[in-house]
C-alpha cells in the first residue's frame, strides 16, 4: 500500500487487525495497533472491541483489561460490545467477582446490559453452582424490562438440574411457557437428563413424550445416557423397563 503511494488509514489498519485476530495472531494485531499510534491514527471503538474480544478468547485477560482502560484514556468510550466481550472473558476464566463488578461499572456509566450480557453472567454463575446469584440476575433482567430468551431459561434449567432441584427446573419451564417463550430441544433434553440422573424415570418419560409431540428428538448426550444406564447394574429391572421406552 505504502509502495503505491497510499498511506494506511483507520479503515485499512482496522481491517488488518480484524484479519489477524480471526487468524488468532493476536501479537501481530497488537503490532498493527502500535503502528496506528505511530501514524497518529486513533483507533475507534470497533478496533478496540476486535482486539479486546480476541485477547479474551485467547485468555489474555490482563492485556484485555489494560486495553479496555487504555481506550478510555485515549477518549474512546466502551460500548456494550466492549463490556460484553470483557465480561465473557472474565466469566470463562471464572473471575466472577470481577465480572459482577464490571457489570456494575457498565450500569454506572449509563450503558444498559442486554439479555445477552445477563446470559453470559448467569451461565457462569450456574456453572459455578451459584444458583441463587444467577436467579437474582434473572430477576434483575426482568425488572429492567428485558425479555428473557430461550437461552436464558435453558441456562437456569440446566443449573437447577445439575443441583438436582427438579421441582424448580419444572416450575421454570412452566414460567417459560406462560411468558410466551417456548422450550426448544435443548430445554427438553436438559430436563429429561436431569430427571434420569435423579432416578425419576417416570417424569423423564413424561417430558420425552412431550418433546416428541413438539417434534424434537433426544440429542447425543441424552441418548448416550439411556444406553449407559440400560447396560449398567446401577438401576433396577423395572427402571430399565421404563428406560427402554425411550429407545
Amino acid at each position: 500500500m505504502v509502495q503505491n503511494g497510499c498511506e494506511p488509514d483507520l479503515v485499512s489498519l482496522s481491517t488488518m487487525i480484524n484479519g489477524y485476530v480471526k487468524l488468532k495472531n493476536i501479537d501481530k494485531a497488537l503490532t498493527v495497533l502500535e503502528e496506528m499510534f505511530k501514524k497518529g491514527i486513533t483507533p475507534n471503538v470497533v478496533t478496540y472491541n476486535t482486539l479486546i474480544d480476541g485477547l479474551c478468547k485467547a485468555n489474555r485477560l490482563t492485556l484485555a483489561r489494560q486495553l479496555f482502560t487504555d481506550m478510555q484514556a485515549h477518549g474512546v468510550t466502551p460500548d456494550i460490545v466492549s463490556y460484553s466481550s470483557l465480561l465473557d472473558g472474565l466469566c470463562k476464566c471464572k473471575r466472577l467477582d470481577e465480572a459482577v463488578a464490571l457489570l456494575d461499572d457498565m450500569e454506572d456509566k449509563g450503558i444498559k446490559p442486554n439479555t445477552v450480557t445477563y446470559n453470559i453472567l448467569m451461565d457462569s454463575l450456574c456453572e459455578a453452582g451459584q444458583l441463587k446469584d444467577a436467579a437474582t440476575f434473572f430477576s434483575h433482567l426482568v425488572s429492567k424490562g428485558l425479555q428473557p430468551n430461550c437461552k436464558t431459561y435453558n441456562i437456569l434449567v440446566k443449573g437447577y438440574c445439575k443441583k438436582g432441584l427438579m421441582t424448580e427446573a419444572a416450575r421454570l419451564l412452566r414460567i417459560m411457557e406462560d411468558n410466551g417463550c417456548f422450550p426448544d430441544g435443548i430445554t427438553y433434553n436438559t430436563i429429561i437428563r436431569g430427571y434420569i440422573l435423579n432416578n425419576d424415570f417416570a417424569k423423564a418419560l413424561y417430558y420425552r413424550d412431550l418433546m416428541v409431540t413438539k417434534e424434537f428428538e433426544a440429542d447425543a448426550d441424552t441418548f448416550a445416557l439411556f444406553i449407559d444406564l440400560l447396560s449398567s447394574d446401577k438401576i433396577s429391572d423395572s427402571s430399565k423397563g421404563l428406560l427402554q421406552k425411550f429407545i
